[in-house]
């Protein structure tokens, strides 16, 4: 039997509404609605029944309500259990990252992490930010590590590292090899900008706004989709762009410099599911990328 089932049941019993529960767990109400049937066709028996605009408990649900909670409960201790249990710390974990911690941060961290935890399997979806959001919400990653924070009653989550925003140009711009500029300087050229929904964009934009930019009043060259593409079409000399100063490499030939009078930080957020209780592999990374931003204040960090 599928517990995610008894879970929903459970729900659906104590808002006494489908829909509320259908919210709460990101599905629509046809998919609660068949979750019930699928209890009822499972056990032969009616659960619920209509009262008006809620739902009631029949004597055969009250008592599948008892055990499903009994069973949820039981489950969940049998995982912490056998989790604390395991002398080689066998566990995995579903990560989820925006580009810029996704490729340049991450893959650091992630060495050092499995070099404590070597049994524990570890997967990572790299996309922007609102997609983390979506599968944190409906608990397909465990933890997520975005370059925006994004209000959501299913999610929370800190503050974890600061990052710096500068400004990128081909190697022959005008103001290339310049150590800091205004972003005034450059509001006429062509610009290279992420897509929508990327924490890089939205921080660029908010960027530009605090210093009385508009992106629509700019001449956007290109909007791509990844922040290698922004410096590949940099380098192609299509354009200027804003990126993290975690993205520039040494190998391209792009010239970076810090904005004068930058105006807006960003941060980057660790954001996870909001639950009572999580699985001890997920504990430990939280624990881990913790520590990271206690000695990562300023935007670098050792590990």
């Amino acid at each position: 039997m599928n517990l995610n089932l008894f879970k929903t049941y459970v729900r659906v019993v104590e808002t006494q509404n489908l829909s509320k529960t259908a919210k709460e767990f990101g599905l629509s109400q046809p998919a609660v609605t068949k979750q019930i049937q699928n209890l009822e066709d499972t056990y032969g028996v009616l659960l619920l029944e209509r009262s008006g605009r809620r739902l009631k408990t029949t004597e055969a649900g009250e008592t599948l309500y008892d055990c499903a909670r009994d069973i949820i409960k039981a489950m969940e201790k049998t995982e912490r259990a056998m989790e604390e249990a395991s002398e080689s710390r066998r566990g995995n974990l579903s990560l989820g990252a925006s580009n810029i911690p996704g490729e340049y941060i991450l893959p650091q961290l992630i060495k050092r992490f499995k070099e404590k935890y070597p049994h524990i399997s570890i997967s990572i979806d790299i996309a922007d930010t609102e997609k983390i959001y979506s599968r944190l919400a409906e608990r397909e990653l465990d933890i997520g590590i975005v370059g925006g924070w994004i209000k959501n009653r299913k999610i929370e989550g800190f503050e974890w590292l600061e990052d710096e925003l500068v400004v990128i140009m081909p190697e022959h711009h005008k103001l290339a090899r310049s150590g800091e500029i205004n972003l005034e300087s450059i509001v006429n050229d062509k610009w290279i900008f992420r897509e929508k929904g990327s924490g890089t964009r939205k921080a660029a934009e908010d960027l530009l706004a605090a210093h009385g930019i508009k992106k629509e009043d700019l001449n956007v060259s290109i909007e791509v989709g990844s922040t290698e593409a922004v410096l590949a079409s940099v380098e192609a000399g299509m354009g200027v762009s804003i990126v993290s100063h975690w993205a520039v490499k040494k190998d391209r030939k792009i010239y970076s410099a810090r904005i004068s009078n930058p105006l807006v930080k960003r941060n980057f957020y660790v954001v996870y599911p909001r639950q009572k209780t999580r699985r001890k592999s997920v504990n430990n990374f939280l624990d881990y990328v913790k520590k990271i931003g206690e000695s990562g204040k300023g935007g670098s960090f050792n590990i």
